[in-house]
């Protein structure tokens, strides 16, 4: 052997002792001859083993596989096998040399204690490792399959709790989209009515909607006995609401008062809730007025029969609800006073004669159309010019208010009164023939009769009375101005025949 080979032998084999010198105690110390494919494929799986080290590979050919793959491991090479031999602490060679000249070699030259394997071992060695790979492959594939199913099913649970929360959101959202498309619709709806009756209908229909409540009622303040008046109600019939009640009393009295009233647990039969007959069935209750500055016009009821006590959001929207619906209130009312005033007499309060002429030809043509019967009478109070002469037109006044309520207290709600002129005074009685209309007019002469008409201070009482024609249809015309003409014509021979009486057309 020439010094130059023996002294790269000395630096490979000083390298290889180097090397051995940091390795790892305890692990197995591997040597591989043969640089093909398969050698590679065994020096790549024991180099990922824990328990083995590969101290050495040795191949005749520098760009063999085997010796690319331990050139890129850092791994001692060699083109002689028989450097090999003199690592320290050898455990084990596996040959894959496929040369028998290396096998005869390493069988004949080997150290004592260092192991040998050849082909046939280096096979079942790589199918050991292969399958020890797979099955770590496999192991890890599962654990990997393992964690992404854990995943899977984590964002699967995640994906139904938020499948959940967009179900109720998405509930919540158009549970308000309704709530605030009604609201909308209500709030247009107040500014679109102009009768009392149909705001307050409309009201507690906003009540109920907005606030889901079960049972809801208006009631309007009448100041004339300063009571409330039923008005509207929702929930339950009729014949569950008192229709009247004092301003002071029950939760409405409270809302009249304070502006709002709630109560959460209303006690049984508590006198708060008897605006409902039977107070026992209210178990939570709220109110609102329904005013416009310090004028209240109405009060806003709402109730339960069971616990159900209004959040803060919902008293809110109880609030714009009573706000809201005061305004249109408000109108209403201000144009049915403009719509009484425009066709009622002032003095007397009763209907003026422009608004009597369109009821008469009204309920001449449904009498006409349905075959029913109509009456009229017409009224004159008798001499009352030398009354307005002797007492004053003052007093003549006085005379002509009370006659005017005497004549509304023996109508019915069909009936129509009204001011013809002057001291005259015209009633229609629809569906009510000759006879009926008679009965009538002598309730309302006997009461005027009865009645004291006084002419001022130090002045003694009076007594006044009226003269009163009665006309019919069909019996006395067939139109609707020859009825009253044959009710004039009734009242004069009345006035003729003495006064104080009543006289029935076509009668003597």
């Amino acid at each position: 052997m020439n010094p130059q080979r023996e002294q790269r032998i000395i630096d490979k084999i000083q390298g290889a002792k180097a090397q051995s010198l940091d390795s790892t105690p305890g692990r197995f110390r591997v040597a591989i001859v043969g640089g093909n494919l398969r050698a590679a494929s065994i020096l790549r799986l024991l180099s990922e083993a824990d328990n083995v080290e590969i101290v050495a590979v040795s191949s005749p050919n520098p760009t063999a596989p085997a010796s690319r793959l331990a050139a890129d491991l850092g791994l001692f090479s060699t083109s002689d096998f028989t450097e090999i031999y003199q690592i320290p602490a050898l455990d084990l060679i596996i040959d894959i040399s496929d040369d028998e000249e290396i096998q005869r070699s390493l069988k004949s030259q080997r150290p004592a204690e260092v192991e040998l394997i050849g082909s046939i071992g280096s096979g079942l060695i790589w199918d050991l490792l292969v399958a020890k790979k797979r099955g770590e492959e496999q192991e890890k594939l599962f654990v990997e399959l393992q964690v992404a199913y854990d995943r899977i099913r984590g964002h699967e649970r995640n994906l139904q709790e938020n499948k959940v929360k967009l179900e109720r959101t998405n509930e919540e959202l158009e549970r308000r989209l309704a709530e605030i498309f009604f609201t909308h619709e209500f709030f247009k709806a107040l500014t679109s009515y102009s009768r009392v009756d149909d705001v307050c209908s409309l009201i507690v229909d906003g009540a109920n909607g907005i606030l889901g409540a079960e049972i809801s009622c208006v009631y309007l303040v009448s100041r004339e006995d300063w009571t409330l008046q039923l008005a509207a109600f929702q929930g339950r019939s009729e014949d569950n609401f008192r229709p009247t009640i004092p301003v002071q009393e029950t939760i409405l009295g409270a809302a009249f008062r304070d502006g709002t009233a709630q109560e959460k647990d209303v006690p049984y039969e508590s006198e708060s809730s008897s605006w409902f007959t039977f107070p026992g069935v209210i178990r939570s209750q709220a109110a609102v007025a329904l005013r416009t500055g310090d004028q209240v016009m109405g009060v806003l009821v709402v109730g339960s029969s069971i616990y159900r006590a209004l959040t803060q959001l919902e008293s809110d929207r109880l609030q714009v609800i009573g706000n809201q619906s005061s305004l249109s209130l408000q109108s209403a009312l201000l144009h049915e006073e403009l719509e009484r005033l425009s066709v009622t007499d002032r003095l007397t309060e009763l209907y003026n004669h422009g608004y009597f002429q369109q009821r008469l030809a009204e309920e001449f043509i449904r009498a006409e159309r349905f075959g029913h019967s109509l009456s009229l009478i017409l009224a004159d109070i008798d001499d009352f010019k030398a009354f307005n002469d002797t007492y004053g037109h003052p007093r003549g006044d006085k005379v002509l208010q009370t006659v005017s309520a005497v004549i509304r207290s023996n109508l019915r709600e069909i009936d129509v009164a009204a001011r013809y002129g002057g001291e005259e005074f015209v009633v229609l009685l629809p569906e009510t023939d000759a006879e009926g209309a008679r009965s009538v007019a002598e309730r309302i002469r006997e009461e005027v009769e009865g009645t004291e008409f006084r002419g001022g201070h130090n002045i003694p009482a009076v007594h006044k009375t009226i003269s009163l024609g009665v006309a019919s249809f069909p019996g006395n015309a067939t139109r609707a101005s020859g009825l009253l003409e044959e009710a004039d014509r009734a009242m004069y021979i009345a006035k003729r025949a003495g006064k104080n009486q009543v006289r029935v057309a076509g009668q003597r």
